[in-house]
């Protein structure tokens, strides 16, 4: 093959993909009969057999030597252009196809092992529900179901209103016992059984939180990579979330709320506070936008205890703020939008929509 044909072929391939990945987004139906019940249900199952029985996380330790590998072959480049063994034109030209040749690999594999979730059909289609434009009481209602629920599940943990809570259960643990509640759910919504575990702890989890990440779900290995550095109240709904992305559940409003679902029917009461208290700050944080007197009587009914969980929840992720987090924000929103999430960041809390019809539904009760 002629340099000249193999570089054209680089600089069609990606494009011709785009089309091809928009031309699916029109299918849901054959994403979700074809692709994400045969073929990603069998390659994810395998992936996590294979790579579950691994103790280290091996995509970690693959997306660090990704890394070290494309900076090395940059640092050669650049060395090159420096000594003037090739012009700044060549230069450019490398690094460009490189980077063209390199985006077209991974979105092809990224798309073949997990991006086609992103255009499956929607979970209301899965849990017989039916999400609606959120009215300002409808909300208000659901915070205030929200509440009670989190107070109380954090009562059946402890009666000490004047410290954080540390939830009694080891991160091995909460990794072993994330499963339980997906397979209570699994007994009414088949799609959302989840096998063959594969869920693990990041290396060097403060870099993950300098950079606001919580968890990460690395599709080439079928593993959920989890930081276990923040405060453990809000681990078991995080694990949670990124084992609805191990399942096919790739739309971040989608993964918060089977991460909820799991959460709430799973019999720890760690996981029941959870995710109570993940749900709690979404619809908070929603309602705050649209009526800040109803958020600040609400805010009332906290529980002393539950302040001091918001409170060093909040003091945690401040510690980490930095310039390098803004930009690690704008690639996420940036990759949310390029796969069909309109909202970006922001579809993550989009759950308030799914948790209200849950909550029109059955009141939140099971």
């Amino acid at each position: 093959m002629s340099k000249k044909y193999r570089n054209t072929i680089i600089l069609i391939s990606l494009p011709l993909q785009i089309l091809v990945i928009q031309f699916l987004s029109t299918k849901p139906n054959w994403v979700e009969e074809a692709y994400t019940n045969k073929f990603y249900k069998s390659l994810s199952q395998v992936l996590r057999i294979v790579f579950g029985a691994i103790p280290v996380p091996v995509g970690q330790l693959l997306f660090y030597s990704i890394i070290a590998a494309m900076l090395f072959w940059l640092f050669r480049q650049v060395r090159q252009m420096w000594l003037k063994q090739v012009s700044l034109k060549t230069f450019f030209q490398r690094v460009g196809l490189a980077a063209v040749g390199f985006l077209s690999i991974f979105y092809f594999l990224f798309t073949l092992m997990w991006g086609l979730n992103y255009h499956r059909q929607p979970i209301q289609e899965i849990v017989d529900i039916r999400p609606r434009k959120v009215s300002t009481p409808e909300l208000k209602t659901l915070c205030r179901e929200l509440i009670r629920l989190t107070n109380q599940s954090r009562q059946q943990l402890t009666q000490q209103e004047n410290q954080p809570l540390i939830l009694p259960i080891s991160h091995d643990q909460m990794l072993q016992e994330a499963a339980v509640g997906f397979k209570v759910i699994a007994q009414k919504y088949s799609k959302l059984m989840y096998t063959y575990p594969a869920v693990k702890q990041v290396y060097v989890p403060q870099l993950m939180s300098f950079f606001g990440i919580g968890g990460i779900y690395f599709p080439f290995t079928g593993e959920a990579n989890v930081n276990m550095d923040p405060p453990n109240f809000v681990l078991p709904a995080t694990v949670c979330h990124e084992m609805a992305h191990q399942i096919g559940f790739a739309s971040e409003d989608e993964a918060n709320f089977v991460s909820y679902l799991a959460c709430r029917l799973n019999p720890n009461p760690a996981f029941q506070y959870s995710g109570n208290l993940m749900a709690m700050k979404y619809a908070m944080n929603r309602l705050v936008r649209v009526d800040s007197v109803a958020f600040k009587q609400l805010e009332r009914s906290f529980s002393p205890g539950l302040q001091q969980d918001l409170k060093k929840n909040r003091e945690y992720w401040e510690s980490f703020q930095n310039p390098i987090e803004v930009v690690s924000d704008g690639i996420h929103n940036l990759f949310l939008k390029a796969n069909d999430q309109e909202e970006g960041l922001e579809s993550y809390s989009m759950v308030v929509e799914l948790l209200l019809a849950e909550y029109r539904k059955n009141r939140l009760k099971y």
